[in-house]
Parts: structure tokens; sequence; C-alpha cells
């Protein structure tokens, strides 16, 4: 009883410490219909995979109730890793054939803990794709899920009332912290709803349960047919957006209206579609080969030098200077890993979470040996509210700096320049006839 209270309060205050960091690294996130990640009994959370570790979190941290993971087995080869998980987060489940290297544990037995789990009424997180990858679509999903939550309801005649909540997660930019993030809870599927079709064929009952938890889920997200048709999206959303700015829920239902016209266009008009890929590939290729963004191009009006620039420039020193191996050892460690690159924004926010509190321990200690108290306090009091300032004023200089560049580039080649002007025109029209944007 003492140990469970232990880790119910440790939960808690983790929980918490998430919380803190995603606001922190993910600022501007709107979730929709959140109130239904607060399930009454058991049930299993849901959501698509494209950012590794950030994404359950993002799900379970929202939810009232105590949420345990499904979790890739590895991850408990160390011992105090293997009981704080257990006890905590997580049940174990080895992939076959991929999940060689860290403990062996048989499907029977994490679909056994999984079925004990929800009978007693606890919440579970799967990520049913199981595997993430930075695609701005549903990969296959495994049954896994739905033979987790049959199987448990049929113990118990059906009787536990257990629900399947999808959610689908859609990052603007997925490699950055501070990418803009829309949460979509979907509706609940009821579990009992499949009794029937379990008993006359399990296997054929899972399947269905599978592909409709698929359907919702692809409802949930922007769900692109390839990585050609991803980047098309992007290029054009990212005109919109440089020229209409909208906030980030009104944003995604453009990009998705925008979405269904290219799936349109792509059935009825095959050469069109292909133009239109090649027409905006060639104008991203045009600011990459110059060193130029659509935005700098977009915000071609916007003076470099304001009395915001000038004055905030000391600020945002003082927060780079003080923050200076926070910031940059992370982006270090990113490079020298050269891991799968949906691992860049985990690898940041982990860094970044050790590195804070030990970098400010030791730059009071230095304030100490400086000065007398109260400014040591006062020096470190500043630097959360330093590094705020700076980022708040390179938010403000970048989209500067990059119409900067673009007008010397557009004096230096003005061929050039209204050439690239026209492409642009071209396939804002385009996308305006579309959504009928001014």
């Amino acid at each position: 009883m003492l140990l469970k209270a232990f880790l119910r309060v440790l939960y808690l205050l983790l929980k918490q410490v998430v919380l803190l960091y995603q606001r922190i690294y993910y600022p501007f996130t709107v979730v929709r219909n959140r109130e239904r990640l607060d399930l009454v009994g058991g049930g299993i959370l849901v959501s698509n995979h494209p950012n590794t570790m950030t994404d359950p979190l993002h799900v379970a941290s929202r939810s009232r109730r105590q949420v345990f993971f499904l979790a890739n087995a590895s991850m408990f080869k160390h011992p105090v890793a293997n009981f704080l998980l257990n006890h905590l987060y997580c049940i174990p489940v080895s992939r076959p054939g991929r999940d060689n290297k860290g403990p062996q544990v048989s499907l029977a037995e994490s679909f056994a803990r999984s079925f004990e789990h929800l009978a007693s009424g606890k919440v579970l997180f799967i990520a049913p794709e199981g595997s993430s990858f930075l695609e701005r679509r549903l990969r296959p999903i495994k049954t896994g899920t739905a033979r987790i939550a049959l199987g448990a309801e049929a113990q118990h005649d059906f009787q536990l009332g257990l629900t399947i909540v999808p959610s689908g997660l859609n990052y603007e930019h997925p490699r950055d912290c501070g990418s803009r993030l829309l949460i979509q809870v979907g509706e609940p599927l009821r579990v009992r709803d499949w009794q029937a079709a379990y008993a006359r064929n399990p296997k054929e009952a899972v399947e269905d349960l599978t592909e409709t938890l698929a359907d919702r889920m692809r409802a949930l997200i922007l769900d692109t047919d390839d990585d050609e048709q991803d980047k098309l999206l992007y290029r054009l959303e990212r005109i919109l957006q440089n020229d209409h700015p909208l906030s980030v829920d009104a944003h995604y239902d453009r990009a998705h209206e925008l979405l269904t016209h290219l799936k349109s266009l792509r059935v009825t008009s095959p050469s069109a579609y292909t133009k239109l890929v090649s027409d905006a590939a060639g104008y991203a290729r045009a600011l990459r080969e110059n060193r130029l963004t659509d935005r700098g191009v977009s915000c071609a009006a916007k003076p470099l030098f304001t009395l915001p620039t000038l004055v905030g420039f000391s600020a945002w020193l003082y927060g780079r200077l003080n923050h200076l191996f926070i910031y940059e050892i992370p982006r270090w460690l990113v490079r020298k890993l050269d891991l799968y690159e949906g691992y860049d924004a985990t690898i940041k926010i982990i860094a970044g979470a050790i590195l804070t509190p030990v970098f400010y321990a030791l730059q009071y200690q230095g304030a100490r040996w400086l000065w007398p108290q109260p400014w040591p306090w006062v020096y470190l009091l500043t630097l959360p509210f330093g590094a705020w300032l700076a980022w708040q004023y390179a938010r403000y200089i970048q989209p500067r700096l990059e119409a900067q560049r673009w007008r010397r580039w557009s004096r230096q080649h003005p061929t050039q320049a209204k050439h690239l002007l026209a492409e642009r025109d071209q396939l804002k029209s385009i996308v305006s006839a579309w959504l009928k944007t001014n």
C-alpha cells in the first residue's frame, strides 16, 4: 500500500515535470476535445506516432487518468529501469524480429498483463503503428490494440465497458522544438459493439475493429498519399501561412482542405497534378540554392532595423550568452549521434532538461563567487526570463533577417527575382482559387 501511494505521487510529480517541459518546448499546442481523454473505467488511448518519444507523452499528459504504456521491451534492460517502468508506466512487449537486443517477453505474457490492467479499470496507451517515422500519413496499424481490447472484454463476457480513444498528432515542424502542434481527440469506440462479430469469428472481428480504428485515426491527421504529396502540401501551406497566418487549429483546417483538393486533382487531372508538383519543387529548389526562404519573400516589406530590433538586441545577447551551452550542446548531440531525424526533438528536450538545472547551478555558484547576496539569487532568477526574452527576440528578428536577405538578393538579381515571384504567384493563385483566399 505504501509503495502504491509512493508510486502514485511520483507519477503525478513526473507528470507535472512533463507538462512543464511541454509548455516550454511546445508552447503553441492546441488540443481539440481534450475531455475525451478522461475515460471512465478501463480503456485504451491510441495515436499516430510521427515523433518518437514525445508522442505518447503529449497524449497521456492531457488525460486526468493515470496512463500506462505498452512499450518496447528493450527499455527494460536495466534493473532500475525495469522496476520503475513496470510499476510506474509500462507493460513490456517484444516485436518479433525487431527487438532482439533487449529482454524477450512473450506476446502471451504482454497480453495477459494488458488484460489484467484493463480489467482493473485502468488506462493503457498504445501506438498501434508499431514504429515512428516523420510522415504525415497513417502507416498500416497492427492488430495488437484490437486483440488486447477484444481479448480483455471476452474474458469478462464483454461487461468491462472498455473504450478505445483515438488521437491525431499534427506537428507543423516535427524536428523542431517549439513546433506548433494540434492534437485532435476522436470519438471513443465501444469495444462491446464488436461482441457479436467476435462471437462469430474472432479473427474477422479483430480485423474489422482494426480497420475501423485506422479510419478514425486517419480522419484526425493530414493523411497524405506519399512523400511527394507530403512535400507538395508542405510547400503550398507554407506560402499560405506566410501570407495569411492562422492559428494552430485554423491552419490545420486550411491544410486539410488543401489536401482534399490535391487528392482530387491527382485523380481527376494527373497531368495538372504532376505539373503542380514540378512547379512547387522548382520554386523550393530555387529558394534553397540561393539560401532564401519563402517567409523572407512574404515578409519583404518588413524592415530590419526597428526600435524593438535595436532595444531588444541586448536582452537577446544576455539570454543567448547565459544559455549558450544549454542551447548548443543538444544541437551538437543531434549532429554527433546522427540518429534518425525523428529523434531530433526528443534528444534536444532530454538534453535540455538535464543541462538546464546543471548549468543554472554552476552559474549560480559562479555568481556567489563574484557577488555578495542577494545578487546571486537575483541573477539566477533572471536566467529563465532572459531565455524567454532571447526566444521572443529570435522569433521577431528571424523573419526580418530573411526578408533583408531577399531584398539584397533581388537587387543583385532582378531578373531571377522577378521570375521567382512569378512562380510563387502562380502557385498561390492555384491554391487561392481552391480555398477562396484573397
